[in-house]
């Protein structure tokens, strides 16, 4: 269940995101759907990647910026696009305590735009919508997202977070990330899933230079694989294996370590 977004201001944005699914000229590479409660969700994180030619794309790099820089509600608008040579960063937290984040502007070689809307419905709630899109040979690679969750803005300096029966205080009111006692417990193969997609998007969207940060997350690719594969179904583990095999062919730039641990990721699934 998606929590459903009435007429609005950012209409525009939706209808621009549902024309570009329906495009016969596009393949879909990858999509993830993250949320904290299927009956009820009070956050989610909705992507897909997808892929089209230049002479298909077109002009369509214009449409994206008059349609998100022409919705006058968005209370704040994060924009990154070529030939822009600043360099900056915008993440976007979500999760029951906005404990994920998409961080957006990491790459010099792509496009950014962000918009974020307050949930008439709810004033400590959200609405964020980016869309991300690049070269690659003769293609062009978009990513877009809608992200749905607790407006960082109206969180208290400091709380408790409760994070799998154990409490941390973050004066910022984001869980503390990179310790292995945080790591997000895996029951079924739908924990599984939703772990396996956090991981690949962050994977996808790290700058190419961080590449501590992509040792970190290939590491924990392979150790959610050897340790939890077997939850999957027969599709689920197809589908994880040619996540894999797209990252090893595209994202490991051609280094011995991402492409021997994604590989350990791989054989895993296999067993």
């Amino acid at each position: 269940m998606t929590i459903s977004v009435v007429a609005s201001a950012q209409e525009s944005i939706e209808k621009l995101f549902s024309s570009l699914d329906a495009r016969g000229d596009k393949t879909l590479l990858s999509k993830n759907h993250y949320e904290d409660n299927n009956d009820n969700p009070t956050t989610f994180c909705n992507y897909e990647e997808i892929v089209m030619t230049k002479s298909a794309f077109g002009k369509l790099g214009a449409t994206f910026v008059t349609t998100f820089t022409n919705e006058k509600d968005a209370y704040k608008l994060y924009s990154k696009t070529l030939p822009s040579l600043f360099k900056s960063e915008f993440s976007v937290p979500y999760g029951t305590q906005n404990e994920y984040s998409v961080t957006f502007g990491s790459h010099a070689t792509h496009n950014y735009l962000v918009a974020l809307f307050r949930d008439k419905k709810n004033s400590d709630k959200r609405h964020a919508y980016a869309i991300v899109w690049y070269e690659r040979g003769s293609d062009i690679i978009i990513l877009h997202y809608h992200i749905y969750g607790n407006d960082p803005a109206r969180v208290p300096q400091q709380r408790v977070i409760t994070y799998d029966g154990k409490q941390i205080i973050d004066n910022k009111g984001y869980v503390v990330t990179g310790l292995e006692n945080l790591e997000p417990t895996i029951n079924d193969d739908l924990d599984f899933m939703k772990r396996f997609g956090t991981l690949r998007a962050s994977f996808v969207s790290t700058e190419v230079d961080k590449t501590l940060v992509l040792y970190g997350l290939v590491v924990k690719i392979a150790e959610l694989c050897k340790k939890h594969g077997r939850l999957l179904t027969d599709n689920e583990r197809a589908t994880c294996d040619k996540s894999l095999s797209e990252l090893i062919k595209n994202y490991s730039l051609g280094d011995v370590y991402l492409t021997g641990m994604l590989e350990e990721a791989r054989i895993a699934l296999k067993k």
